[in-house]
């Protein structure tokens, strides 16, 4: 027997032994170690998991109308290792989607199995796709952001990117709240990936975002953009803002700016144009400040109304500089140091209580910090302590040189005059709901503390009734309702740091009616061209919108004799 057995059959034998040593090694592998990961490939060629995206939350005006809402659209992608005649889809799909021909090549030579093509088509892109029955082509719901009023609020509504997150505005500074939690589906399918019904199935739907209101009415809105708009246009400025508010609840009612800019086309628009103005830029708010020294002086029983200052006839001489006036004046009440605008009498008045008294009352009136309005990027100012004042700061910060302010907190300052006295934080958003419109979270309206007391409140709003009527706010009057407000014209300091010549900052804000304040509206242009003056410029937008308000809320005219 051993004799068979050759060294030829041995060597044979020895072959066998290590070869299903080998498999046996093998087996025992794929049984213990790699058991888990070839399962869960084999897994995956029939179980899918599909992620179902949310709608996100619609931000709604004040009455219910809706600035901003979602669609689902479809997206297309492409699986680049099944397309066919690869330079042929390229062309046909280059024609319809208007994409560089050779950009659509370049991503079928990707060695993925999954592009995307394009997010979000219209419905009428998406059938012509489907007409070209390219094999490889694909398409997934995804939702889409829309603004039906295109340009109005979108400074404050902001917009969302192509994740749908939000990048500006309330979209942003709300994200968590608008955009929803992401849901799942499981399901099984064939060979062919047709769904297999009835096998197994799990879903987990989305939770669609929460929808915010705002204290934005879309009519105060609208004329207020197109006022603003015309005035924007008709003295070719560099850029304008304008806000209206409600001076006892801080509800801001409109806020534009120009530039602006279409939500649903962001793409064809600087960043300039994106900028929210009202709270982003800081200016010297010139003249219009001065109804902030008024209170002081008068609260602090320094000066009377009818206490007389001698205006200098136009040139006042302090710590070796010289002050104008726009105009000379001699001796005038101080009720008309206001109603005429005069710096020199205005700095005079200040001298009289000093600057560390003076610096109070700024910092009551909310300037050199942030209002805390819910809308993202605002900026507080510069307003500087006593101890970094210099000798002609006194006199130059009274008339509303040497600190920076927003259109908002002007706009926060004259209310706490209009609201007898106290300082009320500005707000965007009501509140918060569900679907269903319950409310989950209300964003209430604050009194901070009070700036001045009742019966100064008063006295200025007196003073500042004599600002339009007769004063250099004039072109602000409207018939019946006896607006109150305060002009500014400011010179733009250059680069070098003196004052342009030719570089302006105009405004007026105002209220009215004067016997029971209702509205607050603030207007500021930044560079007018050929006219500069806040009484020119913005005291008839001022009046335009006043008189619309009035219609709109149809409050009768008033009676009243100052």
């Amino acid at each position: 027997m051993q004799k068979l057995i050759t060294p030829r059959i041995r060597k044979v034998l020895y072959c066998l032994l290590v070869l299903f040593t080998l498999l046996a090694v093998r087996l025992l592998f794929v049984q213990l170690g790699a058991a888990r990961p070839l399962s869960k490939l084999a897994s995956d060629q029939y179980k899918t998991f599909e992620c179902l995206l949310p709608r996100r939350g619609i931000i709604y005006d004040r009455n219910l109308k809706e600035l901003a809402g979602s669609v689902n659209l479809n997206s297309v992608f492409l699986d680049p290792l099944i397309v066919e005649d690869k330079d042929s889809a390229a062309g046909r799909l280059s024609e319809v989607l208007d994409i560089d021909k050779d950009k659509i090549a370049g991503m079928f030579c990707e060695d993925k199995r999954f592009v995307w093509l394009a997010r979000k088509v219209e419905p009428e892109t998406e059938r012509a796709i489907r007409r070209l029955h390219i094999k490889g082509i694909g398409f997934v719901k995804e939702p889409k952001r829309v603004y039906p009023n295109k340009e109005l609020a979108s400074h404050i509504t902001g917009f969302v990117g192509l994740d749908d997150s939000g990048l500006e505005g309330i979209e942003l500074k709300y994200d968590k709240f608008l955009k929803g939690s992401p849901g799942w589906i499981y399901t099984i399918r064939d060979a062919k990936r047709r769904e297999v019904p009835g096998y197994e199935y799990r879903e987990i739907p989305p939770a669609d975002g929460n929808d915010i209101v705002l204290t934005i009415d879309s009519v105060i809105q609208a004329f207020a953009e197109r006022e603003l708009d015309a005035a924007f246009k008709k003295y070719n400025a560099k850029g304008g803002s304008i806000v209206v508010m409600d001076p006892h609840t801080g509800d801001i009612l409109a806020l534009a700016n120009r530039p602006t800019y279409d939500l649903n086309d962001i793409s064809g628009y600087s960043i300039d144009a994106r900028r929210n103005r009202a709270i982003c830029d800081f200016f010297e708010p010139g003249s219009s400040f001065k109804m902030v020294t008024a209170s002081a002086v008068l609260e602090e029983a320094a000066v009377k109304p009818e206490d007389e200052f001698f205006c200098e006839n136009g040139e006042f001489k302090w710590e070796g500089h010289t002050y104008h006036d726009h105009k000379p004046y001699g001796w005038l009440p101080f009720k008309d140091v206001i109603k005429y605008s005069s710096n020199i009498g205005t700095m005079k008045s200040a001298l009289k209580i000093g600057d560390k008294r003076l610096y109070r009352y700024i910092k009551r009136f909310g300037f050199g910090k942030k209002t805390g309005i819910d809308l993202p990027g605002e900026v507080g100012g510069i307003v500087r302590p006593p101890s970094k004042w210099s000798k002609l700061s006194l006199c130059s910060i009274s008339m509303g040189q040497e600190l920076t302010v927003n259109v908002v907190q002007l706009a926060c300052a004259i209310s706490s005059l209009a609201n007898g006295g106290y300082y009320i934080r500005p707000r965007v958003i009501d509140r918060i709901q569900d679907k269903a419109g319950n409310a989950l979270e209300r964003f209430e309206s604050k009194r901070q503390h009070r700036v001045v007391s009742e019966e100064t409140a008063l006295e200025v709003r007196k003073i500042l009734r004599g600002v339009v009527d007769g004063g250099t706010g004039k072109s602000a009057e409207v018939e019946g309702y006896f607006p109150a407000g305060k002009t500014g014209t400011a010179q733009k300091v250059e680069e070098n740091g003196t004052y342009s010549r030719s570089k302006f900052m105009a405004s007026f804000i105002g209220f009215l009616p004067f016997d029971e304040p209702r509205f607050v509206i603030a207007i500021v242009m930044d560079e007018p061209r050929p006219q500069h003056y806040g009484g020119t410029v913005c005291a008839p937008v001022f009046k335009k919108v006043a008189d619309q308000l009035m219609r709109y809320y149809k409050l009768p005219p008033r009676s009243y004799k100052n």
